[in-house]
């Protein structure tokens, strides 16, 4: 078994010790050497080491066979390990709750987590994934001006809160994006006809995105243009 680095050799050993119920401990680690051994008096060993001259990791040698009883409360279940496990769930759902991701783990790994090591791992999450929202926003500026060289003629418009500015911060607060070619074959092959339309953005943005439609001569929807707003509005 051959790994790209430590970090995912590591990951692969806390999911085995944690789908098997084990308590490994990790008692060498270094640039070169790796070795995994599990209870005392229990026979199971892992030796990797690096991997000749390429990069990567090695399993060299293992003894896949335990003596020990079985751990409820795993020390490879690190608040990272929780952070990783949940992550898809709390990010679809960012009101997923900490006893749930408790239970979950109680009934589908038979292992106990505190309820405080979930909340670390949700804050984690939540902390990666305002992270990210953030860096999006502050790349949408430039997205558009992109737009507006690449696509001569589209409507393209960011504009960012005034009151942010005021405090020294650029706050996202409404975009509108209408491409040159939309509005050229709409102006070409469509029904004189457009129609508007809204649906609020669920999870960590909560904004509300507007689209205009057209309909072209086999009676399909014809994507015109699209707003992203905070409120709906006359002013929008």
């Amino acid at each position: 078994m051959t790994y790209q680095d430590k970090k995912e050799l590591k990951r692969a050993v806390d999911e085995y010790a944690i789908s098997r119920g084990v308590k490994l401990s990790i008692v060498r680690s270094n640039r070169k050497i790796f070795r995994v051994v599990c209870q005392n008096g229990c026979p199971f060993t892992l030796y990797a080491s690096t991997h000749g001259q390429s990069v990567g990791w090695q399993v060299k040698n293992i003894y896949n066979e335990h003596m020990c009883a079985r751990v409820f409360e795993n020390p490879r279940a690190l608040t990272k390990w929780l952070a990783e496990y949940f992550k898809n769930k709390v990010q679809e759902d960012p009101n997923f709750k900490t006893k749930d991701m408790k239970n979950e783990v109680q009934r589908d790994l038979k292992m106990n987590v505190s309820v405080f090591k979930c909340k670390r791992a949700k804050k984690l999450i939540m902390d990666e994934m305002q992270g990210s929202f953030r860096d999006e926003f502050a790349n949408l500026e430039t997205y558009c001006n992109e737009l507006k060289l690449s696509n001569l003629g589209s409507d393209v418009c960011v504009e960012v809160s005034q009151e942010g500015l005021e405090h020294g911060r650029r706050i996202f607060k409404r975009m509108y994006v209408c491409f040159n070619a939309s509005k050229v074959g709409w102006k070409a092959g469509c029904r004189p006809l457009i129609g508007v339309d809204g649906t609020f953005l669920k999870g960590k943005t909560r904004r509300i995105l507007l689209m205009a439609m057209g309909v072209d001569e086999n009676d399909s929807l014809y994507p015109l243009a699209l707003g992203l707003v905070d409120k709906e509005n006359a002013h929008h």
